[in-house]
């Protein structure tokens, strides 16, 4: 199924085409790019644009209309009313989605005037945030009920098909209206970068439409999709990230096939590791880049004289481990895995004789305040270790308390080194 996608060139790479075409791809179809606009821009400022002549970009839309089969379009940065007109005509008849691009994240103007987009709002769906909103609509927008005004001004005096106001700029809620009803999107606040939402929403609700969903419903899984684009964003582009799900998923698989691994090698220590497996059982767990994490259903307990695994590798098996291995990360991302063992003299003095670096945490230091609060104890202890020591703690142990078992953490940047400290700290060859 082929989606037609017009807009700009971020030389950044953070919106515009690229973020479209990986938008469209991502949602499983096929994105035909047309070009309108060359912008000069890195991910802290814009330093200009060049429109592309208005035949050029007609002409790239004829060759593929001619060619593929269009369920649907998303326009975004025009540049000038030319372009506008040629698209406005090029692309009749189609369901269009239309995102008013008029000025970038850091201010800059990308279009000559709002005149010059006026062309491409009859008839389509159109997607403004909330300050393009104010200006379509001639509103102050400062809440839902002036976004609800704004948006059916825009449907009834510029003949738009259907508005949705995106609200990223006022308390995260989207409202749409459409056949003269209101629908409301609440939202929540996503940690990360923002640069390219827009085009990543409406390239998404454009798909999602030529999929077939109704208006509401492409709404909802657009805006589901630009939060998980925001909460796995590209640092180094400070950008959000179209292929967060297939990176995700591909980072899924690649997490626990290497935990799967490393959870066979444990097991071959059988009778060597048993002594070494807490009352409470040994958990391996393993972070993907997202950080999400992969730990043993179940636990790995001794069985006779040796040791098994109760259950498979799974996402979330472990909320103990997983909440040290954040807390660790904040400190240091590069650390991934992390196992624990029965406390032992003999493990710490192996450790510190095979020049690894050792940090510990008393319980009965804790604060109270820490104490009542729920789950909050292993954050403390691991932030107490590494401040201890001052740089990167290999293994962390602690002496336990009441009711709480003493126990070791055996760290490292992937499921593969912490087995082989495992293996040395036993006094075994790697």
């Amino acid at each position: 199924m082929a989606v037609l996608i017009i807009a700009g060139l971020d030389t950044g790479g953070g919106a515009g085409l690229k973020a479209d075409i990986e938008t469209v791809s991502a949602l499983g179809e096929h994105p035909l790019p047309v070009l309108t606009a060359v912008t000069y821009q890195n991910p802290s400022e814009v330093r200009g644009y060049h429109a592309l002549p208005p035949e050029v970009v007609r002409e790239q839309i004829r060759a593929v209309k001619g060619h593929f089969e269009i369920k649907a379009v998303k326009i975004g940065m025009l540049g000038n009313g030319e372009i506008g007109e040629a698209v406005a005509k090029e692309t009749e008849g189609l369901t269009r989605v239309f995102d008013p691009v008029m000025v970038s994240s850091t201010g800059a103007k990308l279009v000559d005037s709002v005149k010059s987009i006026e062309s491409l709002i009859p008839g389509s769906i159109v997607t403004p945030n909330v300050p393009e909103a104010g200006v379509l609509s001639g509103l102050k927008i400062s809440s839902v009920e002036d976004m609800k005004r704004a948006a059916k001004t825009i449907a009834e005096e510029l003949d738009a098909k259907a508005v949705v106001i995106t609200g990223g700029h006022l308390g995260y809620t989207d409202v749409l209206y459409w056949d003269g009803r209101f629908y409301e999107f609440p939202g929540e606040k996503v940690d990360g970068f923002t640069h390219g939402t827009g085009c990543v929403f409406s390239s998404a609700l454009t798909t999602f439409l030529a999929k077939g969903l109704e208006l509401p419903e492409a709404v909802k899984g657009a805006k589901r999709f630009v939060e998980g684009s925001i909460r796995f964003s590209k640092a180094e582009v400070r950008a959000v990230n179209p292929l967060w799900e297939l990176e995700r998923d591909a980072h899924r698989w690649r997490a626990k096939v290497e935990l799967e691994g490393a959870v066979k090698e444990l097991v071959k220590l059988g009778e060597r590791l048993n002594s070494h497996v807490p009352e409470v059982g040994t958990n391996f767990a393993l972070a993907t880049p997202f950080n999400e994490v992969f730990a043993v259903k179940g636990r790995i307990v001794r069985y006779g004289k040796t040791v098994k695994p109760v259950g498979p590798v799974e996402l979330g098996a472990s909320d103990h481990l997983r909440r040290a291995l954040f807390k660790m990360r904040e400190f240091y991302p590069e650390v991934r895995a992390v196992l624990n063992l029965r406390y032992s003299e003999e493990l710490v003095k192996s450790a510190e004789k095979l020049g690894l670096v050792v940090s510990f945490y008393d319980r009965k230091e804790e604060p109270e305040e820490v104490k009542r609060a729920e789950k909050g104890t292993i954050e403390w202890g691991i932030e107490s270790a590494v401040k201890r020591v001052g740089k990167k703690p290999d293994i962390i142990y602690h002496l336990g308390d009441w009711g709480k078992e003493p126990m070791v953490l055996v760290f490292g940047r992937n499921a593969r080194e912490v087995v082989k400290r495992v293996m040395l700290l036993l006094g075994l060859t790697f």
